[in-house]
């Protein structure tokens, strides 16, 4: 973004906009070529990265970027012209190879850190609700309890803590709440079965008389107030009919 900026400023002051004085018309242009250069370079890099890391993932802002760093750099090169670039080339290469090889440095130093964290173990602990139920909260959740309905958390999971903390301490004696890491998570820790089975993809997930409910946003944040658990929880009704 930073590059960006730079460009945009360089550019606006080719135009007759005395934004960075002292550069002349051909300082303003050689800038203007190295920075799209190097984000060219950059661009294809990471497209590189993206289809040989990443088979199969979209990423828009990828595919933005990159077309604009490219039409950006061929611009550059329409505006000086081939026979003043020949002049260049070897400075373009130079920049090339650098923003290269400075890009490969740090997606293997990435690499190497996120390869360590495979280590890493967390122990199971239990987070107290310590909020007090709504009549609300405790009647939703002795209705779920009647028709089968789970909870499947994680104990690591903020947001299943909050959603625990809405439903209060005494819901949630009654809800039927299933813990999917009762070991710990990381090395070595598996997910429980049940859970396993259930193919979840995320934390809070609901099920509910066969359906999956893995909604977070309304209860982000644990200081709602008793109205928005209301809310939220005549909306998880409506869509589940029950």
């Amino acid at each position: 973004m930073v590059t960006y900026g730079v460009v945009t400023a360089l550019s606006l002051q080719e135009n007759g906009e005395e934004l960075l004085p002292g550069l002349d018309d051909l300082d303003i242009r050689l800038t203007l070529l190295l920075l799209a250069t190097s984000l060219a370079t950059a661009s294809a890099y990471f497209l590189f990265i993206l289809n040989t890391k990443f088979v199969g993932t979209s990423c828009l802002y990828c595919l933005s970027s990159a077309f604009i760093s490219f039409t950006l750099f061929f611009i550059r090169l329409k505006d000086i012209g081939l026979a003043r670039i020949q002049k260049f080339v070897g400075l373009q290469l130079a920049v090339a190879v650098i923003v290269a090889l400075a890009l490969t440095n740090s997606y293997s130093s990435a690499t190497t850190q996120l390869k360590g964290t495979g280590d890493f173990v967390l122990e199971p602990y239990k987070t107290e609700v310590t909020s007090e139920s709504t009549p609300f909260a405790i009647s939703l959740a002795r209705h779920l309890h009647s028709i089968g309905a789970k909870m499947y958390g994680a104990f690591w999971c903020t947001h299943c803590n909050d959603q625990k903390q809405l439903f209060g301490r005494e819901a949630m004696e009654i809800l039927d709440y299933v813990e999917c890491f009762p070991n710990g998570a990381g090395k070595g820790k598996k997910m429980a079965n049940e859970c396993v089975a259930t193919g979840l993809e995320g934390f809070p997930t609901w099920v509910i008389n066969g359906k999956y409910w893995a909604h977070t946003e309304s209860v982000a944040y644990p200081q709602m107030t008793s109205s928005v658990l209301l809310r939220s929880c005549t909306h998880l009704a409506l869509v589940f009919h029950i």
